[in-house]
């Protein structure tokens, strides 16, 4: 982008949005921790406030999760999970290696996120938290071996995500080998939100056919041979 006549500040905004250029602190900004019954929340010193609101957010939506696996019969004790909210955008894409228009990367029981600003600016806070929170119940009760398009799929659907998704003319009908493909070749913002898009659609297929607690079921079953096809 320099060799194009680009300045720093337009290369920051592109690969690093948010990040601002100032003069080098010795002391780095000290981070706090809030913490519930099943959730402990690192933050920046700048983000206190949102730490109660968050927690409560995340207590919330896993009693929804909770009654959810109850209805399907499938037995699940919620883990003691850790939600890191960044500062910038490039401490996200240190701490992760994921792409900077990524919202969140969840592994385990740890969920990174954006800057909380960054979030609340684009609109997605709250469905981020939810989505977020769903694949960490599927890779405990998955064994962390469920299909990535089974998993965003369902974590789109639980996170309320659909309607922007519905809107997405690109996507297209494909098979879970297909999409497997898709979601870990995207490059850009747009392929990744096409490969949501279509994971989404299958599997809003799958409910509308089988129902969600036959979907959870195969999760914890790790039985993968739906309809859509083969994993």
């Amino acid at each position: 982008m320099a060799q194009r006549g680009y300045n720093y500040n337009q290369i920051l905004a592109k690969y690093f949005p948010g990040t601002m250029v100032g003069p080098q602190s010795n002391v780095r900004s000290p981070s706090k921790s809030r913490s519930s019954s099943r959730f402990r929340v690192t933050f920046p010193e700048t983000d206190a406030r949102e730490a109660e609101r968050i927690l409560s957010l995340l207590e919330s939506n896993r009693n929804v999760l909770q009654r959810r696996l109850s209805t399907a019969g499938v037995e699940f004790q919620f883990p003691t999970v850790e939600i890191v909210i960044n500062k910038s955008t490039g401490d996200f894409v240190g701490r992760t290696g994921m792409p900077p228009w990524a919202a969140a990367a969840t592994h385990n029981n740890r969920i990174e996120l954006q800057p909380l600003s960054l979030l609340k600016r684009r609109g997605i806070l709250e469905t981020t938290l939810r989505h977020e929170l769903v694949h960490v119940v599927i890779d405990a009760v998955g064994g962390n071996r469920t299909p990535r398009w089974l998993a965003e799929g369902i974590a789109l659907h639980l996170a309320g995500e659909g309607k922007l998704l519905e809107q997405e003319r690109n996507a297209v009908a494909l098979r879970p080998k297909e999409l497997e493909d898709k979601l870990a070749n995207a490059k850009t913002a747009a392929e990744m939100k096409q490969a949501y898009a279509a994971a989404y659609r299958t599997v809003r297929e799958l409910i509308r056919v089988e129902g969600e607690n036959k979907l959870w079921k195969r999760v914890a079953q790790r039985s993968y041979d739906v309809s859509a096809g083969r994993r």
